[in-house]
């Protein structure tokens, strides 16, 4: 609620004065999420061979390339962390994301065994 509000006002102890207001509306409290840690967590498989496992991701806002392109779609070998950067559009579908993968990574070091992907 601060930082939306910060975009468009200002006033002096901004932040005290929100957080006192959060506190006494009780539906703000209820749907708060819980940032307890409920569990571990669970480390990947440490890969044997290189490209056996890679993770993706998607960086951006860019400026513009000539062509374009806004983002960058990354793969990374998790065993070597040799990377992959490929150029590409803010609003890149699933499919799209697919054939980046087949024309870019696949060719070259075959299917991985796992893909992480956020």
């Amino acid at each position: 609620m601060i930082a939306q509000l910060q975009r468009l006002c200002y006033w002096p102890k901004m932040n005290e004065t929100i957080s006192r207001y959060v506190r006494g509306y009780t539906m703000c409290a209820k749907s708060k999420p819980n940032s307890r840690k409920l569990g571990l967590y669970t480390p990947l498989p440490v890969p044997s061979h290189p490209w056996e496992s890679v993770s993706m991701d998607l960086v951006g806002e860019l400026p513009k390339s000539r062509k374009g392109h806004d983002y960058l779609y990354v793969v990374v070998d998790r065993f070597s962390k040799m990377c992959i950067l490929v150029p590409c559009n803010k609003h890149i579908t699933a499919k799209q994301t697919t054939e980046l993968f087949f024309e870019h990574v696949w060719v070259h070091f075959g299917l991985p065994t796992s893909i992480v992907f956020d």
